[in-house]
């Protein structure tokens, strides 16, 4: 059982949308679920008080499809049918790292993450909306980048620090909670199993038993919980 979490940050500066899940109308016909999906998203971002272009920055912890699937929609004005930004004041934030190993597979004729990177991130890369950031980039205090690498070549967590409080947001580090059972266990999404694996049990090595909280992209129900240790194991707190 998976979901697909977007989430949204809010600070005194900058409303912050933590990754773009599966997007609607796009071609995905390797992904039934996900083909030309027609989801209420944008309703659901409504109702958490938030319109696009109130959103200044978005931020994809990788570039997987359902990761930036609502970077872009059709356009229904000048150019209708063409993918621009969904978010028409914000600012993409995408690692540079994870960005360039996929323009390199795109460049070289393939289609890579079911080619969302050709309706999904170059759009905003045409529309001069981009920013591409080293892996330890801050967007602003107390809120910044930090290298994951192994789901992607290029994945980052994005901690938020304030008044002591610390949460990690870990896009597919940890793809599901089993993998807190068995951190060596990775997806076989995952670019690079063993890194994968080390990086997943560094993080909970680092965070189990704190109070750091953990928000992860595909877990089940509520994200946002602290991760405990179980022996040479890890768990959520019930």
């Amino acid at each position: 059982m998976m979901s697909f979490h977007s989430f949204v940050l809010r600070t005194p500066h900058h409303t912050i949308l933590i990754d773009g899940c599966v997007g609607n109308g796009k071609e995905r016909p390797a992904r039934p679920m996900w083909h030309r999906q027609e989801g209420p998203y944008l309703e659901r971002l409504a109702q958490a008080g938030v319109r696009p272009e109130e959103i200044d920055v978005v931020f994809c912890t990788h570039l997987h499809a359902d990761h930036v699937g609502w970077n872009t929609r059709l356009s229904n004005g000048p150019g209708a049918g063409r993918w621009v930004p969904t978010f028409p004041n914000a600012r993409y934030v995408f690692a540079r790292t994870e960005y360039e190993h996929w323009e390199r597979l795109h460049r070289a004729g393939e289609k890579p993450n079911h080619d969302s990177f050709a309706d999904s991130v170059l759009p905003v890369m045409e529309s001069r909306q981009a920013d591409l950031v080293a892996s330890d980039h801050e967007i602003e205090s107390g809120i910044h980048l930090e290298a994951a690498y192994g789901h992607t070549p290029g994945t980052c967590l994005l901690h938020v620090k304030n008044r002591g409080a610390h949460g990690i947001f870990s896009g597919d580090v940890v793809h599901t909670p089993v993998q807190l059972a068995d951190p060596s266990l990775s997806s076989r999404f995952c670019s690079d199993a063993a890194k994968s694996a080390a990086t997943r049990r560094a993080l909970c090595e680092r965070y189990a038993d704190t109070s750091a909280l953990l928000f992860t992209g595909h877990f089940p129900g509520a994200s946002g919980t602290r991760v405990v240790r179980r022996g040479n194991a890890f768990s959520l707190e019930n």
